[in-house]
């Protein structure tokens, strides 16, 4: 397994992250007119870039190092016996909603004097004045795109890829993987904070347990529930 430098570490966090907000500022100003909310764009940008972009970089790192499937990239394979990987997946995600809830404040007050000078499709995450069909559109493509789809993904890439191949930065590979992956979301920067601390704990778990299928399990859960939770709330 060929290790990454520290600055290719970095890089490689951030550019999939340029890409996909170039992207999503590209079209989303453009499916506003069509009368679609930020969240459309978003998962276009998960679907056309995401994945495209995390298997053409995870094919080419397949042959540097010589592997025959992108699968051999992955080492982090070790199995959790199922009551504790339940536990683990169950408490993981219970802590997440207990950030986002606790940290919500911070990040109004972020957005409103750092952040003030985006435009306010780049801020603004609910569906007030867009119609019901589409909002429920939105809702299921995302329950399929974004609970299960792009969250996939960015685990092998991020947790199967690269984490294993962080140890120029020691014991502090995780807290680094999880605050860069963090930042790679440079179309959410007002809940830089919650992603934070939401995802310490599951980065140095699954570091600590190099079970890369705990890391989907959490992913997915939290986008799952999350997008179940706001489809309930429309249909009030």
């Amino acid at each position: 397994m060929k290790q990454l430098s520290k600055a290719q570490s970095i890089l490689y966090h951030f550019y999939p992250g340029v890409i996909i907000t170039f992207f999503f500022s590209l079209i989303t100003p453009i499916l506003l007119e069509k009368g679609f909310p930020p969240q459309f764009s978003m998962l276009l940008a998960g679907t056309l870039v995401v994945v495209p972009v995390f298997l053409i970089h995870l094919r080419s790192a397949k042959s540097k190092e010589g592997v025959p499937r992108i699968s051999d990239l992955m080492v982090y394979k070790e199995k959790i016996p199922t009551q504790k990987m339940v536990l683990y997946t169950a408490g993981l995600i219970l802590f997440a909603f207990l950030i986002y809830g606790l940290t919500q404040p911070l990040n109004v007050l972020l957005t409103e004097k750092l952040l003030f000078w985006l435009p306010d499709w780049y801020q603004v995450r609910d569906f007030e004045g867009y119609s019901k069909k589409i909002i429920l559109i939105t809702l299921l493509l995302n329950l399929l795109l974004n609970g299960l789809l792009a969250p996939f993904f960015e685990e092998l890439y991020f947790r199967g890829y690269l984490l294993p191949r962080m140890e120029t930065w020691g014991k502090y590979a995780p807290v680094l993987s999880a605050v860069l992956f963090s930042l790679y979301h440079f179309w959410q920067p007002q809940i830089y904070l919650t992603l934070i601390l939401a995802l310490l704990p599951m980065t140095y778990l699954v570091w600590k347990t190099q079970s890369l299928r705990l890391a989907i399990y959490v992913h997915c859960g939290l986008n799952i529930i999350g997008t179940l939770l706001s489809l309930g709330m429309l249909g009030q």
